[in-house]
């Protein structure tokens, strides 16, 4: 199942307005998203001239061939024009040989606008010895201990949890982290603190992205926890990955995400599994008993839980106008809908070192006994969390275990969660069992019995 292939939302039943934004509650309908992604690879970067995940002497020759013949599929190969100047010939070929050998230059990709924006290659040469990066969530120090480049970062955004709420244990020195605000960090303050390179997401980042490069920043933009025009942190990892020249690092990554796409087609294929319909509730810290959905907005951008749950056989029973996708809502107008299943998105608690993995199964509980434990899906066991920030990157070791769950016939257990042990193991510092974890998906009939 290609995992960028949504569909459309056809159905509009009820509108329920809370606040500036209006929640369009839809029934027997469908998701959608942005068709407007022109590849359909995960790495970015003009030079990847055959639409793969990598940068590597394949796509020297590709570009040579094309050079060769004089004939430019620019539709099929969009990125194959390596230096952006509108013809493909040997001078892309030259780039792209700089590339390789990790040789200064001017490396072009597609943004979050599936625009083309520029970078000084190799990253690393922005940053030096004494140079920093800035991030505004969690998923960026992620990235960061995948391609073993924590230690660059070394600023973060105050949102729903702060650097010095993080667990240490995952995120080791992370409460020295320099906190700033999400939506007005100070750039001028970051900029004389050593701050030299942002990442971010479009909502927030995308706001003062023009200014921070008039001050000098390097501005990576592409997203950290929420898909834009069918773009997500996955294609982030994988194009930072080649912009630091540390495609190395992510090799494995891209293994395991494509070990976890072949294991979802083939379930879904040999089983012919009927898609459910959903909504995903969600609530943080500080939050009960307000509760917030995540859905398709009015504009290209989603929640990555959303585009995480998507990768399922699921079709979304609610929309939203507001832009992001993310609206308050209230509990009984969600259960009205009567969807097949709700996966309440916990944010900010498995990243925590206030919470336990217990008092995240006894704050999931009281916020299904709000009234989702009464709708169908509650009466029928289709009633999950999963961790928000497991719904970034850490998302694709997890999805095969709520599939397990929500279709127990077609996805084995056990393989799901030895798969979610992996990633645990090789992409982050956490040390345990993940079945006792914070950042296992739960289950209201387990927690229940």
């Amino acid at each position: 199942m290609d995992s960028k292939a949504l569909i459309a939302i056809v159905v509009v039943a009820i509108v329920v307005v809370a606040g500036a934004a209006a929640v369009v509650i839809v029934g027997n309908g469908s998701s959608s998203s942005s068709s407007d992604n022109p590849v359909d690879c995960k790495l970015r970067v003009l030079g990847n001239a055959n639409n793969d995940n990598y940068l590597d002497k394949d796509d020297v020759s590709f570009i040579q061939d094309i050079a060769d013949k004089g004939a430019w599929d620019r539709k099929t190969y969009p990125l194959a024009d390596a230096n952006n100047d509108g013809i493909v010939d040997s001078s892309d070929v030259a780039l792209v040989n700089k590339f390789l050998a990790g040789t200064s230059s001017t490396m072009y990709y597609l943004d979050w606008n599936n625009t083309v924006s520029s970078v000084q290659y190799p990253l690393s040469s922005v940053l030096g010895t004494s140079y920093g990066i800035y991030t505004e969530f969690s998923t960026g120090l992620d990235m960061g201990i995948i391609l073993g480049i924590y230690d660059k970062f070394t600023y973060m955004a105050n949102g729903d949890i702060g650097p010095s709420d993080l667990d240490t244990a995952m995120y080791p020195n992370a409460d020295k982290l320099t906190q700033v605000g999400i939506k007005s960090p100070g750039l001028e303050a970051m900029y004389s603190g050593g701050v030299r390179i942002l990442t971010g997401d479009p909502k927030f980042l995308g706001g003062y992205a023009d200014d921070a490069e008039d001050l000098g920043f390097t501005v990576i933009k592409l997203p950290e926890n929420r898909t834009i025009n069918d773009v997500d942190c996955i294609d982030t990892l994988v194009t930072l990955g080649v912009m630091f020249n540390l495609q190395n690092k992510t090799a494995d990554f891209i293994d395991f995400y494509e070990r976890v796409t072949t294991k979802i087609a083939n379930a879904v294929e040999k089983a012919d599994v009927k898609a459910l319909s959903y909504v995903i509730p969600y609530t943080a810290p500080g939050y009960l008993p307000e509760i917030y959905v995540d859905a398709h907005g009015s504009g290209s951008m989603v929640t990555s839980d959303v585009t995480l749950l998507e990768m399922l056989p699921v079709k979304s029973k609610m929309s939203t106008t507001a832009v992001d996708g993310f609206d308050k809502v209230d509990a009984e107008s969600i259960v009205a809908l009567n969807p097949d299943l709700f996966v309440v998105s916990m944010f900010g608690y498995s990243s925590s070192k206030s919470y336990t993995a217990d008092q995240i199964k006894t704050i999931f509980k009281d916020f299904v006994e709000l009234g989702f434990d009464k709708s169908a899906a509650g009466k029928n066991g289709m009633v999950f969390a999963m961790p928000f920030e497991n719904c970034s990157l850490a998302g694709i070791s997890t999805i095969l275990v709520l599939a397990s769950m929500i279709w127990p016939d077609e996805f084995n257990s056990g393989d799901a969660w030895d798969m979610m042990q992996e990633y645990y193991d090789n992409f982050t510092n956490f040390k345990g069992d993940v079945k006792e974890s914070k950042f296992a998906p739960l289950s209201y009939t387990a927690l229940k019995g």
